[in-house]
């Protein structure tokens, strides 16, 4: 399969998951990592100036989660592609957070295959939701 080369940029509190997901994405070639933190703003001081393609999120962080991570990233960059990770699967907060324009929501107990489906998806500009969660995608 031909995947599209991409940037990414990872913040997730819990140090093994992300430690694991970094591991994992060595096995992807066609994705650089650029950035990876604890919270949402210790990632922005980080990437602020030079922005990846898409931004992987953990929706509960300490100091800065990924709500409003992504709420701040969307009010000054519109067009940002963002993946929350969560274990939570909760249909109401997906349709909020598509309302608010998060393009992907991938749950944590998902196969690496599917993260780098999901990836590629944002990449290519469509939405990505985990299989789980039954959602109506909104037409624009």
């Amino acid at each position: 399969m031909n995947y599209q080369p991409l940037t990414l940029a990872i913040a997730d509190d819990h140090i093994l998951f992300r430690k694991g997901v970094l591991e994992l994405l060595k096995g992807f070639s066609e994705i650089t990592l650029v950035a990876d933190a604890s919270n949402g703003a210790e990632l922005l001081e980080l990437v602020e100036s030079n922005l990846p393609d898409i931004f992987m999120l953990d929706l509960e962080m300490p100091e800065m989660d990924g709500v409003d991570t992504s709420r701040y990233l969307l009010s000054k960059y519109p067009h940002v592609k963002i993946l929350i990770m969560s274990t939570y699967g909760d249909e109401a907060l997906v349709d909020n957070l598509l309302e608010e324009g998060v393009k992907g929501y991938l749950l944590k107990n998902s196969e690496p295959d599917e993260l780098r489906q999901a990836l590629q998806a944002l990449k290519a500009g469509k939405s990505y939701y985990s299989s789980a969660i039954k959602i109506e995608v909104p037409c624009k």
